[in-house]
């Protein structure tokens, strides 16, 4: 690992205790900021199926810029045929450290493809915010906005130089058209027919679940695709059951009624 790498590893991804006395609940104002972090962390599967992990860290007291800030970016010093960095300056990077979170930014991403083939971009996790945030991946060309919170980003994408496409956004700025779940996705005659919700209760630790339609199945999966949860017989139109079955971050709960299935992706936090 070169010594900017290990630098912005420190700023932006290491838990920082401070050497206060441990009758003291003070702590140093360099551990403190450390901790106050706000960190967004995305993942790019190649088409190879290779995964490239992406750091997005917003500073207490705006201690970095959206600009270039040592200590707090780290270059891309890989080669790989296939990849996603930040922009920055027009050059590539792995890690960013920018301001306090403001939702109207958008932070630029590049993508760099020598086997043309299907990708994906999802969010990882969401670190040391108080309240949840939306993630979109927003695609300038098509104009499109997909809400990583729930579904992640998938393409498939030519060999070349992908630049000022790609972005990472946290609120829809263009009006364009939003994804938010895979339930969205299905035709207009389908969405008539099912309106299945689902959602992540924080208070209680519960998954909700609310459909027009007799619920008849429901699944969760991890994101590597294994199933940890499957229930029978539900019967209902309504349905509530505690997370307590995994130790999961993510997963994939699928809906079954007698008109089709509903996808949704949730943070179990």
């Amino acid at each position: 690992m070169n010594k900017l790498t290990y630098l912005c590893l420190i700023a932006l991804s290491v838990i920082t205790f401070a050497s206060a006395s441990p009758f003291s609940n003070e702590t140093t104002t360099e551990a403190y900021a450390f901790n106050q972090v706000q960190r967004v962390r995305i993942d790019f599967t190649m088409p190879n199926g290779y995964v490239r992990h992406l750091l997005l860290g917003f500073t207490p007291n705006n201690a970095a810029t959206d600009g270039v800030d040592y200590g707090y970016d780290a270059l891309n010093a890989d080669n790989f045929p296939d990849d996603l960095n930040w922009m920055i300056e027009n050059q590539r990077y792995v890690i960013q450290g920018v301001g306090e979170f403001q939702n109207t930014k958008q932070y630029p991403l590049g993508m760099f493809i020598s086997n043309a083939g299907d990708i994906t971009i999802a969010l990882d996790t969401l670190e040391n915010f108080d309240s949840q945030i939306q993630v979109y991946l927003f695609d300038a060309l098509n104009n499109t906005y997909t809400l990583l919170n729930e579904i992640d980003f998938e393409a498939y994408v030519t060999e070349g130089t992908h630049l000022n496409r790609y972005y990472i956004a946290f609120r829809n700025n263009t009006n364009g058209m939003v994804y938010n779940s895979a339930s969205q996705q299905l035709s207009i005659s389908e969405n008539e027919i099912q309106d299945t919700s689902i959602s992540y209760l924080r208070k209680s630790n519960e998954i909700y679940i609310s459909s027009n339609q007799n619920i008849s199945k429901l699944e969760v999966f991890n994101l590597l695709g294994k199933r940890i949860l499957n229930q029978e017989d539900v019967n209902t139109k309504t349905f509530r059951f505690p997370t307590h079955f995994t130790n999961e971050n993510y997963g994939i709960v699928r809906v079954h009624t007698n008109q089709g299935t509903t996808n949704k992706k949730l943070l179990f936090r």
